[in-house]
């Protein structure tokens, strides 16, 4: 029994998403998917779950092509995808959640009860201490994720596992649950793939490894036969690296705008460093180090547990994002649809949302006024289209980051420090581009500090002039200069500092 995928192939317009990708998953096998943002991965993911079909290519499971592939299709084959963003109904019982689609008869020992106490024994099985009957929008982010795998497991034609980052939000005891939970699935026989930034879980987990870039496989084997350094040099494409895009000074030079001091707050400390006036300062570590919710506390999503942050001297802490922003320091979240956006509002209003009351006179909007700083930054940044009435949602990811950065350009005048999550997740290769040249000049004509994390070593290097490595919420490194390269960043991030 093998899940085999033979040069498959993707493409949206004109660019080439996977570009003829061969990977086998071997019954009792867990199969590592590797490579950075945008390499192609989630595409993958969707065409083995049916969410996407291939323009050409194949899937067998069994030897038997799959074909058609919907959803439907793909659990009914026994392939079960659980998302790096999960599809939990909050408002759902973690039981009703788990049956979701495939609800029990109330005959021979089903309905509410029977769901309930076959939702404890998954539970259970996976050492999951969550009470059936608790209504999801309730558990922490990383408990939701183990009631993801207790519905996965369910399916008792469960033949192929997709695991598209699980361990971003677990703990470290979650952690080894799940990996304990994995192993009873090898010796089940389920084929598993496991997608992962965390280099160090591969030779912790994986049997076989696949490494793709630019829709195409770069490295794959075994993992006994792979080196941390094989790894590395795939993942990072390996060669001189190219020159750095920071706008500010160097290393050594710039004030300080802002300081934090052994500063602490949810799953991150103590964590001490300095932005610099006109510099991107680059924040490197894979998903779940703890850089995101370091972010989230300067820009006010979270109240800080421990230490201080200063900026301009003066004690920051914030107890909402509109608080952060009135000291200066503005946050653009990862996830942009779920925590910037409104989706259904104009691109205008989205761009100005936070600072409609400076464009008004007596409370009362100038639309004359709103269409010139729209115009004039949605040409600054080059959003196409430049319809200000077209909803937000109908843009593509690239012209979505641009709309948010849009916002800080509209008040660049107020604007101490940038934060920027992840700034180029899901967007296309120009406008990546474009993205970095906006980032740079607003840190060289403002004299703002930019934090910008990020989990993609190359973005970091071609960026920053100086960037420190997160791991397990601390800081572990600071590279500039020749150390500042794809590889070093890799290295420090995953503990393979010295190994060959």
């Amino acid at each position: 029994m093998t899940l085999t995928v033979r040069s498959l192939t993707k493409s949206y317009g004109a660019a080439d998403v996977l570009r003829g990708v061969d990977i086998e998953l071997r019954p009792g096998a867990v199969h590592a998917l590797l490579g950075p943002n945008g390499a192609g991965k989630s595409t993958l993911i969707k065409c083995l779950g049916g969410v996407v079909a291939p323009d050409r290519g194949e899937i067998r499971l069994d030897g038997r092509a799959l074909l058609e592939m919907t959803p439907a299709a793909a659990f009914d084959a026994g392939i079960v995808t659980i998302h790096q963003h999960q599809s939990l109904i909050d408002t759902l019982s973690v039981a009703d959640n788990i049956f979701l689609g495939s609800e029990l008869p109330r005959l021979r020992g089903g309905g509410r009860r029977g769901q309930q106490r076959i939702a404890r024994e998954l539970l259970a099985r996976i050492g999951a201490d969550i009470a059936p009957e608790t209504i999801v929008a309730t558990l922490p982010i990383g408990t939701r994720q183990l009631v993801e795998i207790a519905k996965a497991l369910r399916r008792s034609a469960l033949r192929v596992l997709i695991l598209d980052e699980p361990t971003a939000a677990l703990s470290d005891r979650e952690t080894q649950t799940l990996f304990r939970e994995i192993a009873g699935l090898r010796a089940a026989g389920v084929m598993t793939l496991y997608t992962t930034h965390r280099l160090g879980e591969v030779f912790r987990i994986a049997d076989d490894v696949t490494v793709i870039r630019d829709g195409r496989v770069i490295l794959q084997g075994p993992t006994r036969e792979l080196t941390p350094d094989a790894l590395i040099a795939a993942v990072s494409r390996t060669g001189a690296a190219p020159a750095a895009a920071g706008a500010g000074p160097a290393a050594d030079g710039g004030a300080a705008v802002a300081e934090l001091e052994a500063l602490a707050g949810p799953r991150f400390g103590p964590v001490s460093l300095s932005l610099r006036a006109g510099e991107i300062l680059g924040l490197f570590g894979a998903v779940g180090s703890g850089r995101s919710s370091l972010m989230e506390t300067l820009g006010g999503r979270h109240r800080a547990s421990a230490g201080r942050a200063l900026v301009d001297g003066r004690r920051h802490a914030p107890r909402s994002a509109r608080q952060a922003m009135r000291r200066g320091v503005f946050l653009i979240p990862s996830d942009r649809v779920r925590q910037a956006l409104c989706p259904t509002l104009s691109a205008r209003d989205n761009l100005l949302l936070p600072c409609l009351r400076k464009l008004a006179r007596a409370g009362v909007r100038r639309f004359r006024r709103e269409a010139e700083t729209f115009r004039e930054v949605a040409q600054a940044l080059d959003l196409q289209p430049r319809n200000p009435e077209l909803p937000v949602e109908r843009l593509s990811g690239g012209n979505q980051q641009k709309l948010l950065i849009g916002r800080v350009l509209a008040q660049r005048r107020d604007v101490r420090v940038l934060l920027v999550d992840e700034p180029t997740q899901g967007v296309d290769v120009g406008a990546r581009a474009q993205i970095y040249a906006a980032l740079a000049a607003l840190a060289r004509d403002s004299q703002c500090a930019i934090l910008l994390a990020s989990s993609e070593a190359e973005e970091i290097v071609r960026v920053c002039r100086r960037a420190l490595v997160m791991r397990n919420g601390v800081i572990v490194d600071e590279l500039a200069g020749a150390r500042l390269t794809e590889e070093g960043l890799l290295r420090s991030a995953h503990q393979f500092v010295g190994r060959a």
